[in-house]
């Protein structure tokens, strides 16, 4: 009875054994199949998007297209315009300046864009309070800008704490009554 139990045993460990392995043959050859289906597609997708962008530079360039073909061309322009400009709202808030050659965020004060080299065009200054002028960047009439913007400045805080000292000793004589 044991021999009868055990038999039984290997012959379904056996089958169940091949099943498996059968299906995990199909399992890999199912994955093969998607994997080069994914690649296919993948590749069809780039030539679409090679085709598209040989339709889009011959647009740019004057070939008169049919019209749903310049209709989505002009689209492509207008989002494009949509991305330069969000990206320059994002710099602006990041305190950071768009490359003109290639589109990339520079540094406000960079002479230079990171990515491609190109020389950044140099901005006026705007002098507010509390801006620092380095004088050896900036000319005689733009240092003395600043100089009475911040003479400006140091008379408003003289007189604030000339306010704020009288303001305090009222209050300290007010409390020893």
């Amino acid at each position: 009875m044991f021999e009868d139990v055990l038999s039984k045993l290997k012959k379904n460990f056996g089958e169940t054994a091949e099943v498996i392995g059968k299906k995990t043959e199909n399992f890999v050859e199912i994955q093969k199949l998607k994997s080069q289906i994914h690649t296919a597609n993948h590749e069809i997708a780039q030539n679409y998007e090679e085709m598209g962008e040989m339709i889009y530079r011959r647009y740019q360039q004057g070939e008169t297209m049919d019209a749903e073909l310049t209709a989505i061309c002009e689209d492509i322009t207008e989002l494009k315009a949509e991305v330069a400009s969000c990206k320059e709202e994002i710099g602006q808030y990041r305190g950071e300046n768009t490359c003109p050659e290639c589109g990339a965020s520079v540094p406000a004060n960079a002479a230079f864009c990171m990515k491609c080299g190109a020389p950044m065009p140099v901005c006026e200054a705007e002098f507010e309070e509390g801006e620092v002028v380095n004088p050896s960047d900036a000319d005689e009439d733009e240092v003395e800008a600043a100089k009475e913007v911040a003479e400006e400045k140091a008379a408003e805080d003289d007189n604030d704490f000339e306010e704020e000292a009288g303001t305090t000793e009222n209050a300290e004589e007010k409390t020893e009554e």
